[in-house]
């Protein structure tokens, strides 16, 4: 069971959605999660996840609340299929705001929530669990959420304005286009955007290229479309360069990732409370991986 909640409107500049969630499988659950240009904080009332990186795997860490920041590579994350608990969306601009510096130090990275909002973190959980309704849960995130953007810090206007080319741009503006722009030299720009988004600009530019492509692929139509007309709309010199781009920042081919999320919806529609694919909403963020032992 998954519940979507809006924050009030004051707030959706910097925060996109909350998910509330509960799910009680008799089986472990696996999910690939894309590079999104989205941080996350999960906060835990029952269960802990397993992450590993999809890309060049190593030992999982397991989490229980969880901050995650932008990433360039995927992360798998396993459950042992009791988890219950809560998911914040945050802009990069809004991360920052919230959470100050730490934003940009959780570029690439996963950390325990509590490192992030600190002794606040035991007491929010608490009132959340403690609430009767998401409706009640939503409600409190919007009065703490609202407390803490209040005074928070504030991207430079050359972070802004190159945010906001790239974005536009869906990745393809060149990083020389925003270095001309800023006026800032190609190392201060990179600099600024560690510090304050946790990624280059380069890097953040692919993120924005690769949900372009997921968008396209999982469209309606999307798998109808030339495969070289894709890769050249998105931003990639031909298909082989698409293909590498993706197996490199996913860990797997295009054509595996939609049939991992075909899987999911097969059994979607032959089962009911599993949870939704996507974990946010206006973008691709995940495939289940294995939906066809479900």
């Amino acid at each position: 069971m998954a519940v979507v909640g809006l924050p009030a409107a004051p707030l959706r500049r910097f925060v996109l959605d909350y998910r509330g969630y509960r799910m009680s499988l008799d089986r472990p659950r696996r999910r690939l999660e894309v590079p999104t240009d989205v941080v996350t904080v999960a906060l835990a009332f029952e269960g802990t996840m397993r992450l590993t990186d999809a890309v060049s795997p190593a030992p999982a860490v397991s989490f229980g609340s969880i901050a995650a920041g932008l990433r360039r590579t995927a992360t798998i994350a396993e459950h042992a299929g009791a988890l219950h608990g809560l998911a914040v969306s945050l802009t990069p601009q809004g991360a920052f705001r919230a959470f100050g510096p730490v934003a940009g130090e959780l570029g690439g990275q996963w950390a325990e929530a509590g490192e992030v909002l600190g002794p606040r973190l035991d007491r929010l959980a608490a009132r959340l669990a403690d609430a009767p309704t998401w409706r009640a849960r939503f409600a409190l995130l919007d009065g703490y959420f609202t407390a803490l953007l209040a005074d928070g810090p504030v991207w430079e206007p050359d972070v802004v304005w190159a945010w906001h080319q790239l974005r536009r741009s869906r990745g393809l503006v060149p990083v020389r286009a925003l270095v001309e722009g800023t006026g800032w030299s190609r190392r201060r720009l990179e600099q600024r955007f560690r510090e304050q988004l946790g990624l280059a600009p380069k890097q953040a530019a692919g993120i924005l290229r690769l949900q372009r492509t997921l968008r396209l692929l999982t469209a309606p139509d999307g798998r109808s479309a030339r495969a070289a007309d894709l890769a050249a709309l998105c931003g990639y010199y031909d298909q082989s360069h698409l293909d590498r781009t993706f197996r490199g920042m996913v860990g797997c081919s295009p054509r595996e990732f939609l049939a991992s999320r075909r899987a999911a919806a097969a059994t979607a529609t032959a089962a009911t409370g599993l949870e939704p694919v996507d974990r946010i909403v206006g973008r691709i963020t995940s495939a289940v991986l294995d939906a066809d032992r479900s």
